[in-house]
């Protein structure tokens, strides 16, 4: 399901991944949202701060049903005052991605990140009937090479028809340019 979050996410952005960045990207925290939830329970969401590491988030969610359909509504926040919709909102069928993965392009990227750090999201639908237990974090070889600097928040959302929450998450992220010396330091 997290897999087709991302692949929608970044389905139409160019990107280049490389080691030397113009950027840091630090995500501050995981925050799960809209809880308790109808028809799953959320046994834990912990934000892991590391010291030296990215911080991390633990999932532990139990889903009862199976579901055919799970929506995804991904969207993306710019904090200028206040976090305002910047660029991305996304609302898709999740077990759809799944189920025909991307063959080229920012979708193979996306897909091929999910199925190297957390493949179990990649089951075939219909999906539910077991408890998810996720550790995972962001790894700087993932990221884009450029990025605007600012705070951002992404927002994600898994919902089964009609409107019932599954699961729900706000990413917030601080993406900060590193500068000349910075880049020279890499090299």
């Amino acid at each position: 399901m997290i897999s087709a979050v991302l692949i929608c996410l970044l389905k139409n952005i160019p990107i280049i991944c490389t080691g030397a960045s113009s950027y840091s990207i630090t995500v501050k925290k995981y925050v799960c949202i809209d809880t308790p939830y109808k028809e799953s329970t959320l046994y834990v969401c912990k934000n892991i701060p590391r010291r030296n590491a990215p911080t991390m988030i633990q999932v532990l969610i139990h889903v009862p049903k199976l579901y055919d359909i799970i929506l995804v509504k991904v969207s993306l926040f710019y904090k200028f005052s206040t976090y305002q919709p910047f660029l991305i909102t996304v609302n898709r069928d999740a077990c759809e991605s799944i189920r025909n993965p991307p063959q080229f392009g920012i979708e193979k990227h996306v897909y091929d990140i999910v199925q190297e750090t957390v493949p179990e999201l990649l089951a075939p639908c219909p999906s539910g009937n077991r408890t998810y237990n996720i550790t995972w974090y962001l790894q700087d070889r993932h990221a884009p090479k450029n990025i605007p600097a600012g705070d951002y928040k992404l927002q994600v959302k898994l919902q089964a028809l009609p409107d019932v929450p599954v699961f729900g998450m706000d990413v917030y992220c601080s993406v900060r340019s590193t500068g000349i010396v910075s880049k020279f330091m890499l090299q």
